[in-house]
C-alpha cells in the first residue's frame, strides 16, 4: 500500500509500500488519495505564488509612495528655496533702491546747504559792501570841509591854468576820483593812436594833480601813481 505525505517545509513526498496482493479496490482508493493530494499541493503552490506576487505589488506601491513622497519634499524645498532667493533678491532690491533714495536727497540736501552758503556769502559780501560804502560817505562827509568852494569843473580848469593847458591842446585833463582826504585827483594825459586803420591806442599818463575843494590848492601827485 502506498502513503502520500508532506514534509515540514510543505513539499510533497510520496512513501509508497506496496502490498503484496492489493485488490482492485485499494489501488482505486490510493490513486484517489494520491489526486486530491496532488490537487491540494497545486492549491499550495498557487496560493504560494499569489502570495508572492500580492508581496510584490505591495513592494513596488510601496516603493513608488516613497519615491513619490522624496520628490513631493524634494519639490517642496525646492520651491522653498527659490521663494527664499526671490525674497531676497526683493529685499536687496528695495535696499539699492533706499540707500539711492537716501544718497539722491543728501545730494539734494547738500546742493541746497552749498547754494544756501553761497548766498549767504553773497549777502554778507554785499553787506559788507554797503556797510564800507556808508562808512567811506560817512567819512568823507566827515572829511569834507564845512564849505566847499571849489567844484570839480573848477578844479580841472585850475590844473589847466596852472599847466598851461588849453582847450585845442592835445593833453586831455580829466577828473578821476576823491582821495582820502576829499582832494579832487585830477588826471592829464594824452591818448596816442597806434593803429590808425584800427583806431587803437593807448594814454600816456602826463600827471596827477591833487586839488583842494576848499581853497584850490594845487598839489603834484604824479609820484603816488594813481
Amino acid at each position: 500500500m502506498m502513503e502520500v505525505n508532506f514534509d515540514a517545509s510543505g513539499d510533497y513526498v510520496e512513501n509508497i509500500n506496496f502490498v503484496d496482493n492489493a485488490s482492485e479496490e485499494q489501488i482505486a482508493l490510493l490513486q484517489n488519495q494520491i489526486q486530491e493530494q496532488q490537487k491540494q499541493l497545486s492549491d499550495l503552490e498557487q496560493q504560494q505564488m499569489e502570495k508572492e506576487l500580492d508581496d510584490y505589488y505591495a513592494q513596488l506601491e510601496e516603493d513608488r509612495q516613497k519615491e513619490e513622497e522624496a520628490q513631493a519634499k524634494a519639490d517642496a524645498e525646492a520651491e522653498a528655496q527659490a521663494e527664499a532667493d526671490r525674497k531676497a533678491e526683493k529685499e536687496r532690491l528695495a535696499e539699492e533702491e533706499k540707500k539711492q533714495q537716501e544718497e539722491e536727497e543728501a545730494q539734494v540736501k547738500a546742493d541746497e546747504e552749498e547754494a544756501d552758503a553761497e548766498a549767504s556769502l553773497e549777502d554778507e559780501a554785499q553787506t559788507e559792501s554797503e556797510s564800507e560804502q556808508e562808512e567811506d560817505t560817512e567819512a568823507f562827509e566827515e572829511e569834507e570841509p564845512a564849505e566847499q568852494t571849489v567844484s570839480q569843473e573848477q578844479a580841472i580848469q585850475l590844473v589847466r591854468d596852472q599847466q598851461g593847458i588849453s582847450e585845442d591842446s592835445p593833453l586831455l585833463v580829466e577828473y578821476d576820483h576823491l582821495d582820502d582826504s576829499g582832494n579832487y585827483i585830477i588826471h592829464v594825459y594824452e591818448s596816442v593812436v597806434d593803429n590808425e586803420e584800427t583806431g587803437e591806442g593807448h594814454t600816456a599818463t602826463q600827471g596827477w594833480y591833487q586839488v583842494s575843494p576848499s581853497d584850490g590848492a594845487i598839489t603834484d601827485v604824479t609820484v603816488d601813481g594813481y
